[in-house]
């Protein structure tokens, strides 16, 4: 199974709609002919400028056909409901945009929580052999301040970016060279 027929899947299977899609208009219709479907498809695939005119002048350079194929797939257009089916067409492929954005997130946000996991687990292990009459006040307050960071960007929280530092970067002291 492709990664976008698991998300295929699960916007069929969406909660928030109780695993039920509304009609899908943008299928051929009973009653559609061929032709009028295929037009329908340039007409929809056209993307969100669409209109019947622009859709007929892609495909057709004869201008006596051009305008020929304007009226019938006007209307068509106005018989099969071209622009409410586009609609629907479009908020569907948007949300399967958006559930494939949010996984991709969320992906992304668990690697950042393993690094940092192991980031801290390091940070541990030297504190552990480190003999605390070597520690200062001012690495203390350091560490605390880049742990506390380091936590809230995992996180997906926004802290000030201040000190040029780079979103993400952790800034250790030469404490921790070599590790």
């Amino acid at each position: 199974m492709t990664a976008i027929d698991r998300v295929i899947d699960e916007a069929l299977n969406d909660d928030a709609t109780g695993g039920l899609l509304p009609y899908e208009s943008w299928e051929k219709l009973k009653g559609e002919t061929a032709g009028a479907f295929a037009a329908f498809r340039a007409y929809r695939d056209f993307g969100p400028e669409r209109n019947v005119r622009k859709a007929v002048d892609s495909i057709e350079n004869d201008e006596t056909m051009r305008a020929k194929r304007y009226r019938v797939w006007r209307k068509w257009a106005v018989d099969y409901r071209w622009r409410e089916r586009a609609g629907d067409f479009d908020r569907y492929t948007e949300k399967l945009r958006l559930a494939e954005m949010r996984k991709t997130i969320e992906a992304q946000g668990e690697r950042h929580r393993q690094v940092t996991g192991k980031m801290l687990d390091v940070v541990s292990r030297k504190l552990d052999l480190m003999d605390p009459a070597d520690l200062t006040q001012g690495n203390v307050t350091d560490w605390v301040e880049a742990a506390i960071k380091a936590e809230r960007d995992a996180a997906g929280l926004v802290t000030p970016n201040g000190g040029g530092q780079k979103q993400g970067e952790l800034i250790f002291t030469p404490d921790f060279q070599g590790l």
